[in-house]
């Protein structure tokens, strides 16, 4: 079963159905109810729901699959190719005072990712700079977003900070990738006949090579939505959800979506950069243009991968499968 449109959760559904064909133990939830979890090595179902459960975490900050092997549990991150721009990604937050801009990550971030934040504290970059937030600093950026109220924020001033803090000056190794997953991820799944690597270890002694390469070091300012639905019966705007999941949250109702009932964007038709955004249907009958919804993060991306790995969960590319024994 695939739950998102989105090809990188297709790809992670892909190999948890894999596994399985191996009869291999993974976590499974259901996506409904969010009550019942089962592992198993054959798809199960809600005995609550009556749906099958998920097999693949989809869209957050859990691992992508969990499997067992000889009793013990295993995490597993899924790229479905290299090239994913959303590699160890951190928030980064601006505050302003007596006319200069200071940055910081964001209380999540610190939380979250202490050993990743510490390697970008001792990272040399290339103007000299040691340090990742002294670094930012030096730019000296203003960004909109937090500085002015959010009601100002336009379509202008997003795409100005978009492009001010756009920097992909500089390379990072590996370490990067395996101290964000310290505590995530045991193994990592590449497509495109990377295969089946360990982060930092080996620890199910399954056989296989560390993942190796270098990744180019990103600052990306984000716009996470644009076009907020809604609702038919009570005029309230809702937050944008994925596949089958916009409703709202004051009539409990689910909003209707699909490019037979959208219409373009007039703001998005008038100063569009691209002609597909000038031209892309918004799936809802009534929606808000909104430009505030804005994010700072720093992410590693484009691995230049040193090595195919021997192993592969993904049976395409006629390599072995890793022995896995649940």
């Amino acid at each position: 079963m695939v739950y998102d449109d989105n090809e990188g959760h297709k790809y992670e559904n892909k190999i948890a159905q894999e596994l399985l064909e191996h009869g291999v133990v993974v976590k499974q939830v259901c996506t409904k109810c969010h009550k019942h979890e089962k592992f198993s090595s054959v798809q199960e179902k809600c005995p609550s729901c009556d749906v099958e459960l998920r097999l693949n975490a989809g869209s957050g900050t859990q691992e992508d699959v969990t499997f067992r092997h000889n009793e013990k549990e295993f995490s597993l991150e899924i790229k479905n190719n290299p090239s994913d721009p959303d590699w160890g990604q951190c928030e980064l937050l601006p505050t302003f005072e007596d006319g200069k801009c200071t940055w910081n990550f964001s209380n999540k971030a610190k939380e979250m990712r202490p050993k990743l934040i510490e390697y970008y504290g001792e990272y040399k970059f290339n103007d000299g700079t040691t340090g990742l937030l002294p670094y930012l600093n030096n730019k000296k950026l203003m960004p909109h977003k937090f500085r002015i109220p959010d009601k100002d924020l336009t379509i202008f001033t997003r795409r100005e900070d978009r492009r001010a803090f756009e920097d992909r000056k500089h390379k990072i190794s590996t370490r990067a990738f395996a101290d964000f997953h310290d505590k995530k991820s045991d193994y990592v799944q590449i497509g495109k006949g990377y295969g089946f690597y360990h982060i930092n270890n080996d620890s199910a002694n399954l056989g296989t090579e560390q993942f190796d390469g270098e990744f180019t070091l990103r600052f990306r300012c984000k716009a996470n939505n644009t076009h907020f639905p809604i609702c038919p019966n009570c005029d309230k705007e809702c937050s944008p959800g994925r596949k089958d999941k916009v409703k709202c949250k004051s009539c409990k109702i689910k909003i209707p979506k699909g490019k037979d009932i959208g219409h373009k964007c007039e703001i998005c038709s008038k100063h569009a950069t691209k002609q597909e955004g000038r031209d892309k249907i918004v799936e809802y009958a009534k929606f808000n243009h909104r430009d505030d919804v804005v994010e700072y993060v720093v992410l590693i991306c484009d691995p230049e991968i040193k090595k195919k790995s021997n192993l592969d969960l993904d049976e395409k590319y006629g390599k072995d499968f890793p022995l896995i024994h649940s």
